[in-house]
């Protein structure tokens, strides 16, 4: 029997003691459930639908040790770990995410929307359901409703009736416009924080591709919003490594974590511990393509054509552009059996996402601060997924949200079409704040990387990015595979040395 005197523990526990794995199928979003069983010595563990909680895992003769920080796993055994050479093989060949890998070979993750079992000294990983299917048949304006108030609802949650003051991650895209406008427009009496990334030290050239400013003002001067921009002239991700190494555990593929960082430190300056996050709107809503795929798929290409037609109306690009951008640059990525459903959900279960929440969520404990991810919600990505397909696109992407938040976000932001370019900034980072740093680690490689990169292309590439850097700053991979190679080998470098302080 569930009352509301219950604890979230005690309704969890009894929720599985009566359905098992399946109640989990039910939760919302950010939980963590640990059992153990003393008469029988069995521990089990599940870890939520998308991966808020961390689970970490190694085993050894002594017994199972189980940690949120892979960090308290290598400071309490006595093992050292050998380096997982398929994850940094991977880690330098832009692969960077594992659901269950880390880059220690004994030392493994609980994937999301899974359980494990420790039992008789072996461990059962099981998976439960992660995504709902169900029809939807209603009309447009029904399911742009329901949108609304499945949105609404993944913002407006009621542990925040506590919180006066309230932090946001806030670009000026959709997606941040959209959070913080939401709450805003409903809750008028709170006192919101929007926390912005400046660039103004970045030519004028290439500050118009970077910054938001013109967006983030739209939204200041609909709603009376407590303003906290931070320069961003002197940060860098490579300047501050050790940090988050030392944070992390290990190798990460972060290149704007220090956005976030600054966003944090600040928040906690100004005593806010709740900080709102629009990460992965895109995702969630989907802008849509894969609605161009299926109808590809299926010979329905008439019906593409007008598709594609009415989207280059609206964007500065060419039918055939778009068509190989969304189709045929796509197909060797397709699993031809999937429906633009299948296959929105295969997006959605990238381990890219929980890889960065696990990140984030490191550095926001840091600093004492609680993320809320509203697009995460479960409720919400079930409808999105099951929306109907040609209502993510119509002449836009994403339409069905630019249609749900009509009249709460501002016009200018409902509607553009671009996204920041934050390349620019990252290649002038390199170029002003850690070219010392990066061309140092060129120079000093570790051995056992020598097997897994192109040293050579690394240095002449670098000597290309440093005479024509706006070559590297749009649809080339040179940035990411410079800061991934930095990550990785001063990584080694650290643990080496911890090691030898260890023996």
């Amino acid at each position: 029997f569930l009352s509301a005197e219950n604890t979230d523990a005690q309704i969890l526990l009894k929720l599985f003691v009566e359905l098992g794995n399946k109640a989990f199928e039910n939760f919302g979003e950010n939980f963590f459930f640990f059992k153990y069983d003393f008469n029988n010595k069995e521990a089990f563990i599940a870890r939520d639908h998308i991966g808020f909680n961390s689970i970490y895992y190694f085993q050894s003769e002594s017994g199972l040790f189980l940690s949120s920080s892979i960090k308290f796993i290598l400071e309490v055994s006595s093992k050292k770990f050998d380096i997982n050479e398929k994850m940094v093989k991977n880690f330098l060949n832009l692969d960077p995410f594992s659901d269950e890998e880390t880059f220690y070979k004994d030392i493994f993750k609980v994937p999301p929307s899974s359980s494990l079992l420790y039992k008789d000294e072996s461990i059962i990983i099981s998976k439960f359901q992660k995504f709902k299917n169900f029809d939807i048949n209603d009309s447009e304006d029904k399911q742009i409703k329901d949108l609304k108030l499945n949105l609404k609802n993944a913002i407006l949650r009621r542990e925040e009736e506590l919180d006066n003051n309230l932090g946001f991650l806030f670009s000026g895209g959709i997606d941040s416009s959209a959070v913080i406008s939401f709450y805003k427009y409903f809750k008028p009496e709170k006192n919101l924080y929007a926390f912005s990334a400046n660039y103004s030290h970045l030519d004028e050239s290439l500050r118009h591709l970077t910054d938001e400013e013109e967006y983030q003002s739209e939204v200041f001067k609909k709603y009376e919003i407590k303003s906290r921009p931070f320069q961003t002239e002197n940060l860098s991700t490579l300047s501050n490594l050790d940090f988050y190494l030392d944070l992390i555990g290990q190798p990460f593929f972060f290149p704007n974590i220090y956005l976030p960082n600054e966003a944090f430190k600040n928040a906690h300056a100004n005593k806010i511990n709740k900080m709102f996050n629009g990460s992965d709107g895109d995702t969630v809503i989907s802008h849509g393509f894969e609605y161009f795929q299926e109808l590809f798929l299926k010979f329905k290409w008439f019906k593409l054509f007008i598709e594609i037609s009415k989207l280059s109306k609206n964007v500065n690009l060419s039918k055939i552009e778009i068509f190989k951008r969304t189709v045929i640059n796509q197909l060797s990525y397709f699993n031809f059996r999937l429906s633009s459903k299948e296959r929105h959900k295969e997006i959605l279960k990238a381990p890219v996402h929980a890889c960065a929440i696990e990140i984030q969520s490191l550095l926001a404990d840091f600093y004492n601060i609680e993320e809320v991810y509203p697009f995460y919600n479960i409720d919400l990505i079930n409808y999105c997924i099951n929306v109907s397909p040609n209502m993510k696109i119509n002449g836009k992407t994403r339409y069905i949200l630019r249609q749900a938040i009509k009249n709460i976000v501002p016009e200018k932001n409902r509607n553009r079409n671009d996204k920041a370019n934050l390349t620019h900034a990252l290649i002038h980072s390199f170029l002003t704040i850690d070219k010392i740093l990066i061309e140092h680690h060129l120079n000093n490689p570790n051995e056992s990387l020598k097997n897994f990169i192109d040293l050579k292309s690394l240095k002449s590439n670098w000597l290309k990015l440093i005479n024509n850097p706006l070559k590297f700053s749009t649809r080339s991979n040179f940035p990411s595979e410079i800061f991934s190679f930095v990550v990785m080998n001063r990584w080694i470098e650290v643990a080496d040395n911890n090691y030898n302080k260890k023996s």
